[in-house]
């Protein structure tokens, strides 16, 4: 076994193809066995792309132009095949979709195992070790495709324990899960660090990922290494705005720039949730041989952002895909509008709602992103005048107008984070009434899931919003009512704070207090609200000065708070 570096990158530059600049400039880094490396920066700055030249699709799948070397136990990716690379490294993605290839669990774990040629015998020992080590028991024997987004991502990342590689790469792994089951997958890597192994991890939640216990972080901005070194001197240096940190590190931040810092993001305030948009009765659905929806029952008003939280595999993106007559009900009755969503057509469901799914692959199908954009609306019969400008009004919405050539690239060329950002496009393309938006925060860094959250509450005409999301942060701060489902039913229901005071059921549905949390039930006196971490840290510096407030601030405003929905938006 070599004693020296698992991995050794120098002076790494890489171009794609079609690219006009690098996405990695002159990257030289060094990871050691036993050693994890966090590694973060904002959307396109060349993370994922450091994640290929480790696990060697760049330059084996990826063609472009590259400079300089990237050598596994001493030997350059480029002189060995993606079979022997796979003994080494372990990879995990970010759209556990596209890496999801056996139909049952056990088909899945079995894959690597049997193109390298072992025994039934070995398959089957290894599987049962992986299994509890994985904390997958409850998925065996399941099919793949009625799997959740989070139970597929632990799957996958039991399919890449199953070689036992020496180096673990895992792309944004905590988006897909609860957060209970994200704190055991990192506690699984870490004993794998432990245990001699080396982590890199690409992660966007820096406070969770904390938890991994990080020996040091990579920060990339541009392509290029803008931090390397221990977490304490990052904690130091990261933008609060771009990375989304602890809240003491936040308090600290706004501590030192005197409260300069950006607005707080756009909230919605109103009296009155509307009449009713999605109601469910009684509703159950069967997936395989589980019933994953057990007599669910809640109404979703036309006027109001609900976020719907859970465990794993409790049903959530379920609920929603039943409500859009993506899946059938076994049991229940589930109205629209007041009618039978039965009776109503694709068509007529697609004019109310857009819907954007967790695995934006699934929703992206034309040549290009132009195409994708206009599809929507010209099957509804709207009239779009120019389709450019059209196009790039709608992608101005997700920050994604200022990419080169975005209107004639092809959609799957796209990064996920871009991936995820189109799909929103898409379904804004079409003015629906309601915005279902599912895991809305993967793939984005914290400014730029921000930025576009901002954009969508400020659409004129968009009535409602509903989020599927593991960040519960995020979910408090933008909705105005949280939904918590557990074994396909709704065991709470009611505005963030109150929903949040009960600890114990809190932590029954997989979830946990994060430091934002903690510091909003500890304010004194308490707000009318759950606040963002900027909010809430500027309230408790002007505390500290005697005052509550150092100037006046004007009530969040944009068309969700207006009583007429229709009118101009007048942040």
């Amino acid at each position: 076994m070599s004693s020296g570096p698992l991995l050794e990158i120098d002076s790494l530059t890489f171009r794609y193809r079609r690219a006009t600049e690098p996405a990695i400039r002159d990257l030289t880094l060094r990871v050691e066995p036993g050693e994890v490396l966090l590694v973060a920066g904002p959307s396109g700055c060349g993370k994922s792309t450091l994640i290929r030249a480790i696990n060697g699709l760049i330059p084996h799948a990826y063609s472009g132009e590259l400079a300089g070397e990237v050598r596994l136990l001493g030997q350059p990716t480029s002189k060995l095949r993606l079979r022997e690379i796979a003994l080494t490294v372990g990879t995990l993605l970010q759209d556990p979709a596209k890496q999801i290839v056996g139909s049952t669990t056990e088909a899945e774990l079995a894959f690597g195992p049997e193109n390298l040629g072992w025994t039934p015998a070995d398959i089957r020992a290894r599987i049962a070790e992986v299994v509890p080590e994985a904390g997958i028991k409850a998925l065996a024997g399941r099919e793949t495709y009625a799997l959740s987004g989070g139970e597929r991502q632990l799957l996958a990342m039991a399919g890449a324990l199953m070689l036992r590689p020496r180096l673990y790469v895992v792309d944004e792994p905590l988006a897909n899960l609860d957060p209970a089951t994200a704190r055991r997958l990192l506690a699984v890597l870490r004993t794998l660090a432990d245990a001699g192994h080396a982590v890199v991890i690409v992660e966007h939640r820096v406070e969770e990922a904390l938890d991994l216990r990080p020996s040091r972080v990579l920060y990339l901005e541009a392509g290029e290494v803008a931090y390397l070194g221990p977490v304490e001197g990052f904690l130091e240096v990261a933008d609060p705005e771009s990375v989304k940190l602890p809240f003491p590190v936040v308090l600290a931040h706004e501590r030192a720039r005197q409260g300069q810092g950006v607005g707080s993001p756009t909230r919605r305030s109103s009296s009155s949730t509307g009449s009713p948009r999605l109601a469910f009765d009684s509703v159950r659905v069967q997936l395989g041989d589980r019933e994953v929806l057990s007599g669910l029952t809640t109404t979703l008003g036309s006027r109001e952002v609900v976020a719907v939280l859970g465990p794993n595999g409790a049903g959530k993106t379920t609920m929603f895909r039943a409500g859009m007559g993506l899946i059938r009900p076994t049991a229940g009755s589930i109205e629209v509008n007041g009618e039978s969503s039965a009776k109503r057509t694709v068509a007529d469901l697609a004019r109310i709602f857009g819907y954007v799914f967790q695995s934006p692959s699934q929703m992206l199908f034309s040549r290009t992103v132009r195409e994708e954009l206009l599809f929507g609306p010209r099957n509804l019969g709207h009239q779009i005048g120019d389709p450019d400008a059209f196009s790039r009004a709608v992608l101005r919405r997700t920050s994604l107008d200022s990419l080169d050539g975005i209107l004639d690239r092809p959609p799957m060329t796209l990064s996920f984070g871009q991936q995820k950002r189109l799909a929103l496009a898409i379904a804004l393309a079409i003015e629906p009434s309601t915005l279902i938006l599912d895991e809305p925060s993967a793939g984005q860094d914290h400014r730029t899931a921000n930025r576009f959250l901002d954009e969508v509450l400020g659409t004129g005409g968009l009535e409602s919003i509903y989020l599927v999301t593991h960040d519960v942060d995020l979910a408090l701060t933008r909705a105005d009512r949280i939904l918590v489902i557990r074994d396909g039913r709704v065991v709470a229901d009611g505005p963030p704070l109150a929903v949040i005071e009960d600890e114990q059921r809190w932590q029954a549905c997989n979830l946990h207090r994060t430091s934002l949390i903690h510091a909003n039930l500890a304010l004194e006196p308490p707000a009318e609200r759950f606040l963002d971490a900027t909010s809430l840290a500027r309230r408790m510096i002007a505390a500290e000065g005697g005052r509550i407030d150092g100037r006046p601030s004007p009530p969040d405003r944009h068309p969700l708070n207006q009583p007429d929905l229709g009118g101009e938006d007048s942040q």
